[in-house]
């Protein structure tokens, strides 16, 4: 019967986000955050991949925080997160203030894609380049492409570069 597959399906999810809160509240500043369990993932995805580029980066404290998730030194990094069931791959609007962005493409099983990254000097040079780009974009999968924003602005990881 279909149902008992569900409820178990059900119980497990339930019983992993609640595991992943309560270590949110014993390691605030490794994944804590607000209510969005799949951006508190995202950051920590990210979080361990700017730390294997050997930077040091710092949590924000708090569930929400305006323009950046981390800070090492003057590098405020923003993270977004885009999952293979997001159809199309539209996340939320890049604000201020940021240095960095950090995009986390999660594929098939939630397993991390690709990773790009943007700082805000290659940033300015895009819009610069391209006068009918908007200052605060949409964040999307697309700028993941060759001839998207972070492909051809920044670096974009894929899948066998991540030791994450």
């Amino acid at each position: 019967m279909p149902d008992l597959q569900i409820q178990a399906a059900i119980d497990r999810y339930l019983h992993a986000r609640h595991e992943l809160l309560v270590l949110g509240k014993e390691y605030p500043h490794r994944i804590g955050g607000n209510d969005n369990i799949i951006g508190r993932i995202g950051e920590f995805i990210a979080l361990r991949f700017i730390e294997s580029l050997s930077h040091k980066p710092k949590k924000m404290e708090g569930s929400s925080n305006q323009g950046y998730d981390f800070i090492d030194g003057d590098v405020q990094t923003q993270v977004k997160v885009i999952t293979e069931e997001n159809k199309k791959g539209r996340n939320v609007r890049l604000v201020e203030p940021w240095t960095q962005l950090v995009v986390v493409e999660l594929g098939e099983g939630y397993e991390p894609h690709r990773i790009g990254v943007l700082d805000k000097s290659q940033f300015q040079r895009a819009c610069f380049e391209n006068s009918t780009w908007c200052a605060t974009p949409y964040v999307e999968r697309s700028m993941l492409g060759k001839k998207g924003l972070i492909g051809k602005y920044g670096r974009v990881y894929q899948r066998d570069e991540l030791a994450v």
